[in-house]
């Protein structure tokens, strides 16, 4: 690894394009680092069944546990630093459509099915598919995601 520009990690990492289905995948990257970044997407979605079993104020902690994983590597790997904003992002978009479904409980009555089943659906598999993606190298990105970071 190049230690002059922790960022640019040299020639070693980089990435491909799949022409069958247009996919982008990471080369060159370590087990390490595939797994520490599928983490990114996991560790948000542990917080927060965990913290749903046991207090219930959900939606701080897994923005707060994505952040941490993305700055504790984002400067070892650009794959690592993608794979990281895009779980943050996910998890402060989560956070917005929960805000989103309160006006609609008393407009329709439709928040409250959205709020307790959608939005947990919705953060249940994106983290999975999310986690299994990097995983295996795969550049992923969520569905209904607001890119704030």
């Amino acid at each position: 690894m190049n230690e002059s520009n922790p960022k640019n990690p040299g020639p070693a990492e980089g990435y491909s394009v799949d022409p069958s289905s247009g996919l982008l995948y990471a080369t060159g990257l370590s087990d390490g680092f595939r797994s520490y970044a599928a983490w990114c997407h996991f560790a948000p979605l542990i917080a927060a069944i965990s913290v749903i079993f046991s207090s219930g104020a959900t939606f701080v902690i897994p923005p707060l546990v994505a952040l941490a994983m993305w700055q504790i590597k984002n400067d070892e790997s650009a794959f690592i630093d993608d794979q990281g904003k895009e779980s943050l992002n996910f998890q402060i978009s989560l956070i917005f459509l929960s805000l989103i479904c309160i006006p609609l409980i008393f407009v329709c009555g439709l928040g409250i099915p959205l709020l307790i089943f959608g939005v947990p659906a919705l953060a249940i598999v994106g983290g999975i598919m999310g986690g299994v993606a990097a995983s295996k190298g795969k550049y992923f990105r969520y569905p209904m995601c607001f890119r704030v970071v």
